[in-house]
């Protein structure tokens, strides 16, 4: 447990020194390269799920949904492996309103989910004249996962497409595969995973007609997390970190955060994505009555001297736990050559009806008018029956 700690601790500590010195060049560029250049589908790059954004955007080993943006493993991370449907909507700076579903469910040994979400904003348009017309603008994602399950290791592989459409005129699209890690130790309070997002990434209508292999103006992240559940002083709790690597400029976000449950139905979230500049810290509630689940998260975001608030929530159900392939313990092996005790007892029970069908036939069929034994000196068998008379 110590050396685990360790790791992730030195792992964490590293990222923030590299966030530091990146941030001494300004804005996290890369050879003077601001953030966001060429890129397109930045709605791949919006957290979902309430409860990880209000914990600083953190979900790399952290059950609930999102394969879509975490890690196509994530499902396994679900408390017991129950299969979910969840619902989703919010808003994000701009009056950007957004909102998806994602359901996910369990077998034996493996799982499969399924995401589709959306975003969209109203403006308007004008030209030389002064005229003006309303347009809107949208993007469209949706995704296929599916993972193996042995034991404490489960390995995901998600499909993803994505739609990006400008007013009427201009629409680009974009396919990526997405691989992810999951495994759980000390009985699951410890979590820990690793996805690589957008790993093969194809995309069409960005930079000229033909299509872009494997960036395109696809964004590509590299992740890796912990999660630890426990509680103190009678109070559950969940704290949770991951490491993330943007590929188009070298970018390195560190999200961490914190949830408690401060009563049987409610959770307190707090978070922080350190590295990324435009958010200034996360909160979140979480309601849980029974199977149904209700969280919410509000994010203060800064753009130059603009701040506006960006919220998300949702609803998720959770239908069932996970079937599991139990073997048999205890089993009889019936001895060779004699039938299982199941046909035994039939049998017998069978054999018994038999006797006892035999007797009443026997109680009631009629005494014949002649016995073919009877003697042939005229006495009868009552007769000899009969003990002699003194």
């Amino acid at each position: 447990m110590k050396n685990i700690a360790a790791i992730f601790l030195s792992m964490i500590l590293t990222a923030l020194t590299a966030v530091g010195v990146r941030a001494e060049n300004g804005d996290g560029a890369v050879d003077g390269s601001p953030r966001n250049r060429g890129y397109g589908f930045l709605m791949l790059e919006e957290p979902v799920n309430p409860r990880n954004a209000a914990m600083g955007s953190v979900g790399t080993a952290l059950g609930g949904y999102g394969f879509r943006y975490y890690n196509p493993a994530l499902p396994f991370f679900s408390p017991d492996m129950s299969s979910y449907a969840s619902a989703e909507f919010g808003r994000m700076p701009g009056e950007v309103n957004k909102g998806g579903f994602e359901t996910a469910t369990f077998f034996s040994s493996w799982f499969g989910a399924i995401s589709f979400f959306s975003s969209a904003v109203d403006f308007r348009t004008s030209d030389e004249r002064g005229l003006s017309a309303p347009a809107s603008s949208g993007t469209t994602v949706g995704a296929l996962s599916a993972g193996y399950i042995r034991d404490d290791l489960a390995a995901g592989v998600s499909f993803s497409m994505a739609d990006d459409r400008i007013w009427a005129d201009d629409a680009y699209g974009a396919a990526a595969l997405s691989f992810g890690l999951g495994y759980k130790m000390f009985d699951g309070k410890l979590g820990l995973g690793a996805a690589w997002m957008n790993a093969a990434a194809w995309s069409h209508g960005f930079a000229g007609d033909g299509p872009q292999w494997r960036g395109g103006r696809v964004p590509v992240f590299a992740r890796v997390g912990a999660a630890w559940a426990d509680t103190q002083w009678t109070f559950p709790y969940t704290v949770a970190a991951d490491v993330a690597y943007r590929d188009e400029d070298g970018t390195i976000s560190v999200p961490i955060g914190l949830e408690v449950k401060v009563l049987p139905y409610i959770s307190l979230r707090i978070g922080k994505r350190i590295g990324w500049e435009n958010e200034v810290a996360s909160l979140g509630i979480g309601f849980n009555m029974d199977r149904l689940s209700f969280d919410a998260a509000f994010i203060p975001t800064v753009f130059v001297d603009d701040y506006e608030m960006k919220w998300s929530m949702g609803f998720t159900y959770n239908i069932g736990k996970r079937k599991k392939t139990e073997p048999v313990k205890n089993a009889v092996v019936p001895a060779k050559g004699s039938a299982p005790p199941e046909e035994e007892s039939e049998q017998s029970e069978e054999d018994l009806d038999v006797i006892e069908e035999e007797v009443e036939s026997t109680e009631e069929e009629p005494v014949s008018a002649k016995d073919e034994t009877a003697p042939t000196d005229g006495t009868t068998a009552k007769d000899e029956a009969a003990p002699p008379e003194e």
